[in-house]
């Protein structure tokens, strides 16, 4: 099992006057670092986690791991900028995180993770506890299976981007598909917005052909074949933030009580008139419930 180097931004805020565990940002299945960039910046804001810049990036970027106080955000495999790898089962994409925390020396983190990366941080935690201080766990719980988030939800968003990529001319420019694309934007709902804003960074154009960065046709294969599905492994005494949507099917009353069985210090949060992309529909106060149980503010 070869772990690989993922692509990731971090960000530090100026005015940092305490050593904290870095937050490491991880998104859901078909989503991307891009996606998080406002959310991180302001992450790193409201908790004193330093914001990198430009000018600095690439130097910070070689130092990193004598650095503290950030958030990162990561690409999964096969995800963005990360590399393309034929398997990507929980297992493998588990220890692509747990390098990226050793290569980096990162002895202490929190971490925020959406959907189906909540089970990622969650055997992070059970394998290695003394490196993970908190999690927070947006619209979904460890080891869920999204059977009805798949069918009702991913499927559709799969054929939906193929239909858009297939009514791209293949001799406009790459410049010109992406305007296109924002101004079909215009038109549609915030979450739709968000989708959009998604395609826009993931198309690329490579022999003539619009394609995805994201190969979202394997990844739903990958998906079909049940490779992201793990067996429930343990007890986790960590704190834990979950953050869902009002009518979240993930995240319900009843499958609450019976993760709390098994994680007894865990936190549920509600953030009203949202959908499943809650932390990027309403960026400020998802921050601000994050910030207030990263500093026990509000959760001590």
């Amino acid at each position: 099992m070869e772990p690989i180097d993922m692509a990731y931004d971090f960000y530090e805020a100026p005015d940092s006057s305490e050593d904290l565990p870095p937050i490491i940002l991880i998104h859901g299945i078909v989503w991307n670092k891009y996606m998080f960039r406002e959310l991180a910046e302001k992450l790193c804001l409201a908790t004193k986690r330093k914001e990198s810049n430009q000018d600095i990036k690439e130097a910070a970027r070689r130092t990193c791991h004598n650095i503290r106080n950030q958030v990162y955000c990561l690409d999964l495999r096969s995800h963005g900028e990360s590399p393309f790898c034929e398997k990507c089962p929980m297992f493998e994409i588990c220890e692509d995180v747990k390098y990226f925390l050793k290569v980096n020396e990162l002895q202490k983190v929190s971490f925020v993770c959406h959907s189906f990366s909540t089970t990622i941080s969650y055997m992070v935690a059970l394998e290695k506890p003394e490196i993970v201080e908190k999690m927070v766990m947006v619209d979904s719980f460890p080891f869920n299976t999204f059977e009805k988030d798949l069918k009702d939800g991913y499927i559709p968003e799969v054929f939906f981007q193929n239909r858009i990529l297939k009514s791209l001319n293949p001799k406009m420019s790459l410049k010109e598909a992406r305007e296109r694309l924002r101004k079909q934007a215009e038109k549609e709902s915030k979450s739709q917005k968000l989708l959009y804003k998604k395609m826009i960074h993931d198309l690329k154009k490579e022999d003539g052909q619009f394609k995805w960065k994201t190969d979202i046709d394997f990844l739903q294969k990958r998906l079909n074949a049940k490779d992201h599905i793990v067996s429930p492994r343990g007890r986790c005494n960590h704190e834990i933030l979950f953050v869902r949507c009002p009518n979240s099917i993930n995240v319900t009353d009843e499958i609450f009580e019976k993760v709390l069985k098994y994680n007894p210090n865990s936190k549920l949060a509600t953030i009203e008139d949202t959908s499943h992309l809650l932390l990027l529909e309403k960026v400020d106060e998802f921050v601000e419930v994050v910030s207030e149980f990263l500093s026990d503010k509000k959760y001590e």
